[in-house]
């Protein structure tokens, strides 16, 4: 394994499974559950995300968010000495130091949100990332569903507000799921660097979850990033085929469109999760998903698979994790 000061996992949907076996009565889930694999791969830091199943939906998006965002609260409480809450640059350079796992929270899909002042709220829990949609409209913004048969919209009203108070928060505005009327919303109204946190390149995988090259290229632009989604059926077209040499052709795409500094790791690790979603959500998939690298302990596999590929030491390293870093350090406050 290659020595990488900051390993990054820029999309892991680990507080929906945490919040589940708390509330069996289960303590200390990500100690004993998610650290030693998180450790095995190098990992020093998770963008954890807030999301909603849809079986909680319409009514419950609100208290899911907030158990989800307590519950990784609790974990951190029971084990200080391995988990650290995140919200910027220089507290996820502490948590590698200190060699901690940091966490920052992010939402996927802006359903638990009812005003600019929920969002408020959910800032001072620790959440500094907004993703506006998952594949399904809400009453923010319209996402792209997997098929792409649906008539898509843009950001409503009330998601432009949402938008512009995450802008002045300084958050992550995160645009993966989002259709593309709502990315180009989100390009039109606001300034700050974006992010796709779990998206590849369209031109690879031609379905609408991934990002087109003129989308790249504004984002890059900005100084934002796209991360690499390690999941069967956004690397390919035909999900079952997916490989390690998928994931490699997105890469470089990416990289030829966005340059080194604005690609990441987002794997949306799922195999773990979906005997957990509910039957509205799975069979929005074209056929049922896998991980591509499997889990957290495999990454730096993946890591040596690329540079057999011909990687370079700095580019691995800028993938792995510091271009994540050095994006939390032009968004966030400090």
């Amino acid at each position: 394994m290659m020595n990488i000061q900051y390993m990054i996992d820029g999309h892991f949907d680990i507080l929906s499974d945490v919040t589940v076996r708390r509330k069996k009565g289960e303590r200390e889930v990500i100690r004993r559950l998610y650290y030693p694999t998180l450790k095995a791969g190098g990992v020093t830091g998770i963008v954890a995300s807030l999301f909603v199943d849809s079986q909680y939906l319409p009514f419950g998006a609100l208290d899911t968010a907030m158990d989800q965002a307590a519950a990784l609260h609790c974990e951190i409480e029971e084990s200080p000495d391995l988990l650290m809450l995140c919200t910027c640059a220089s507290d996820f350079e502490q948590a590698a130091r200190e060699g901690k796992i940091g966490f920052l929270m992010s939402f996927e899909g802006a359903e638990p949100l009812s005003s600019c002042l929920t969002l408020h709220g959910f800032y001072q829990l620790g959440v500094r990332g907004l993703g506006l949609a998952w594949s399904r409209r809400n009453a923010a913004a319209d996402g792209c569903d997997f098929l792409g048969h649906l008539k898509k919209g843009g950001l409503t009203p009330f998601g432009r507000e949402l938008v512009k108070e995450a802008e002045r928060l300084h958050m992550l505005i995160d645009v993966s799921h989002l259709s593309d009327e709502g990315v180009e919303d989100v390009l039109e109204i606001t300034s700050c660097p974006i992010i796709a946190s779990h998206s590849n390149a369209r031109a690879i995988a031609g379905n609408n979850r991934n990002l087109t090259d003129n989308q790249m290229k504004e984002i890059a632009a900005r100084g934002g990033m796209a991360g690499l989604n390690g999941c069967s059926i956004i690397a390919s077209e035909q999900g079952s085929l997916a490989t390690v040499h998928s994931l490699a052709d997105h890469l470089d795409h990416m990289f030829s469109v966005m340059g080194e500094d604005h690609v990441g790791l987002g794997f949306d690790f799922c195999d773990i999760f979906l005997q957990q979603s509910s039957a509205q959500d799975l069979e929005r998939f074209p056929e049922f998903p896998f991980d591509i690298v499997k889990g957290h302990e495999s990454i730096p596999e993946f890591l040596d698979f690329l540079s057999s590929r011909g990687y370079s030491p700095q580019r691995i390293e800028k993938l792995a994790g510091r271009n994540w870093l050095e994006l939390f350090r032009r968004v966030f406050k400090h």
